[in-house]
């Protein structure tokens, strides 16, 4: 397994809200999360780092990850204690109220891949029939096109276009969609909507697949057309690529 991330605070913003982590624990389990901080400025960016400090400390310490309900339930425990955490700091300082972040992940151990999130981070899988969006967007706009109420061209101009319906310390309780996936992938992308939300996903789909790029070079590649792009929002991104013939 080859991992590569890296993160860019773009063009416009005057902070890096977005954080994420890539760890290997003892037991051999691997962990790569992408947060994308909400709530303006420093608030924002302390939320991103609460939560993906807070599930690295307790992936490093996690025992082995065996079966599907054992990583359900890790899964749900740390994401509940980084919600809790960053919702009790935000209730403590009247400038950090409100604040929140996204969260998505994969935990990929001996025997299986899983994948994780809250929010409109997302999370894609190169697989030899198809690049796939793994993830659903947790947001306003996600919800309308689900619904058949708007085009995804009128999505890109919606009012609500940032308004998201679930994320981390925001809210007592949140929305997280868990599943356990084809570990037959080449690879998995992480990103967040600083790279969605402004570069075609065919485009996306074309670094990723080109065997010409390292993976630094695509991870920076990719940044580079967000900020080609305008850059209005920082963008993070973390690639994950197995070798062929690897087993999970």
């Amino acid at each position: 397994m080859r991992v590569c991330g890296n993160t860019d605070i773009g063009r416009t913003r005057t902070t890096n809200e977005d954080d994420y982590c890539i760890a290997r624990n003892d037991m051999g389990d691997w962990i790569a999360l992408v947060c994308d901080g909400i709530g303006g400025s420093a608030a924002g960016e302390i939320a991103s780092n609460i939560a993906t400090t807070c599930v690295y400390n307790e992936f490093m310490k996690s025992p082995a990850l065996e079966k599907d309900y054992q990583v359900e339930s890790w899964v749900q425990n740390v994401l509940n204690k980084a919600n809790d955490e960053i919702y009790s700091r935000s209730l403590h300082n009247i400038k950090q109220r409100g604040m929140g972040t996204t969260c998505v992940g994969t935990i990929i151990t001996r025997r299986a891949a899983y994948i994780f999130n809250v929010g409109d981070s997302r999370l894609y899988a190169n697989y030899s029939d198809g690049f796939i969006q793994m993830s659903e967007d947790h947001s306003v706009i996600a919800q309308l096109m689900r619904e058949g109420k708007i085009s995804k061209e009128e999505s890109r101009t919606h009012a609500q276009r940032n308004t998201l319906t679930s994320a981390l310390g925001v809210w007592k309780v949140f929305r997280m969609d868990m599943h356990k996936i084809d570990p037959n992938f080449r690879h998995l992308l992480l990103c967040s909507d600083g790279l969605h939300g402004y570069v075609n996903e065919n485009v996306i789909e074309e670094i990723v697949k080109d065997e010409r790029l390292s993976l630094s070079e695509k991870v920076n590649f990719l940044i580079s057309k967000a900020n080609q792009a305008g850059g209005a929002d920082n963008c993070t991104i973390v690639l994950l690529e197995k070798e062929a013939g690897e087993r999970p």
